[in-house]
């Protein structure tokens, strides 16, 4: 029996990609699986998800500058959260969880959409989370990468980036997914 110690090891050895995917997937069977195990009684939680797509088409323009004020703050500090767990000793551990969290959460989302619109589950969540979902991804694609390739994030340009892409993916969130929403469904 190997001690726990060349077990480490050999871990350390497999590329973080590698170990990024695999987190990221089992995440993705765990949620699909949890989702679908307590799908009757999340569609009783959660409601009728129709009431999203009211919410954007019914506030005038102070609402939405009010809104997309809480937005852009809620998603600085998860950007500067991310940047602050990239910048620790336990970084890609820390990524690998939230890979794993990130795909459980994707997953769990887009099964109820799909327990409550059958197919049309899937539009709908892509109508939820695009455009802005490409900035979020980029926030933490930035971070991920910075951890896999051990950069120096004290540096103002990243930082800079992130909120800039932070920001973009709020103003797309709360000005113009709603629209777009409208659109396609």
């Amino acid at each position: 029996m190997a001690d726990w110690g060349s077990a480490m090891k050999r871990m350390g050895r497999i590329p973080f990609w590698n170990l990024w995917v695999l987190s990221m997937t089992a995440g993705v069977l765990t949620g699909t699986i949890w989702a679908n195990l307590l799908g009757g009684e999340l569609l009783g939680q959660i409601g009728y998800f129709d009431g999203i797509w009211g919410t954007g088409r019914n506030m005038d323009e102070e609402e939405r500058r009010l809104l997309w004020r809480y937005v852009l703050g809620q998603r600085l500090w998860e950007a500067g959260f991310g940047g602050l767990v990239a910048m620790t000793p336990l970084a890609a551990p820390g990524y690998l969880l939230l890979a794993f969290g990130g795909g459980f959460v994707l997953a769990a989302i887009i099964t109820v959409f799909t327990l409550e619109k059958g197919v049309m589950g899937i539009v709908c969540w892509l109508a939820s989370v695009l455009p802005h979902g490409l900035c979020y991804l980029g926030v933490w694609a930035v971070w991920t990468m910075a951890v896999r390739e051990r950069q120096d994030l004290r540096k103002v340009k990243v930082w800079l980036l992130v909120g800039i892409l932070a920001a973009a993916g709020s103003f797309l969130e709360v000005w113009i997914n709603p629209a777009l929403a409208d659109l396609i469904l």
